[in-house]
């Protein structure tokens, strides 16, 4: 495959079907203005010199400032659910990608709270899955986020049900032997998740 190690002057002269570099993960060092196509997600990203965002859906021009917040979790198990991110500014959530690097199916809910110790809002309907292909989730019954909240990721387990959190064992009545823990069951892989939202 040729390769080009300068500028390419094209004098004006329209590029005639083309395609976008076609990859299922984004580009590693990318520069600003790159562009590249996911196989997964089936939608084109640009480098914007600080993150990617999903190209042609919303300007980050005019009075709105794009923002992203990144997870990545090594191993998710019951261990994992936490508040992730503070926000100093009102936002707006547009889009949520995941993508999980093992073959399991991992489900999880991000929570909007008032407060560390408040229960919280789901932002979407129904658990967000994250596949080794990535997933879009772009419906949301909950996107509106106020500054000074805080975001919170939870797991859920296989079967849909919410993973307990790990609790210290409570001893039995009379001074007996202490109950086991719970176990620490789950996915091996790593978990990514990044949060696109508007402000303004």
């Amino acid at each position: 495959m040729p390769s080009f190690k300068s500028n390419i002057d094209l004098e004006q002269n329209q590029l005639l079907n083309a395609v976008l570099e076609n990859q299922p993960d984004m580009p590693q060092n990318p520069v600003e203005g790159q562009l590249y196509y996911n196989s997964g997600k089936h939608t084109a990203y640009l480098w914007t010199g600080s993150f990617w965002t999903a190209w042609g859906e919303y300007s980050a021009g005019q009075t709105q400032q794009t923002m992203q917040y990144l997870l990545s979790i090594l191993n998710p198990s019951i261990k994992s659910a936490m508040v992730f991110v503070r926000l100093f500014e009102t936002q707006t959530v547009v889009r949520i990608d995941s993508h999980f690097s093992g073959g399991d199916t991992v489900a999880f809910n991000i929570k909007n709270r008032d407060s560390v110790n408040d229960s919280g809002i789901t932002l979407t309907d129904e658990p967000i899955l994250a596949v080794h292909d990535g997933t879009e989730t772009t419906t949301f019954v909950n996107s509106a986020l106020s500054a000074g909240n805080w975001l919170y990721f939870e797991l859920f387990q296989k079967d849909g049900e919410i993973l307990p959190k790990e609790e210290e064992p409570a001893a039995e009545a009379g001074g007996g032997e202490s109950a086991a823990a719970p176990a620490d069951t789950g996915f091996l892989g790593l978990l990514s998740i990044t949060i696109t939202c508007v402000t303004g």
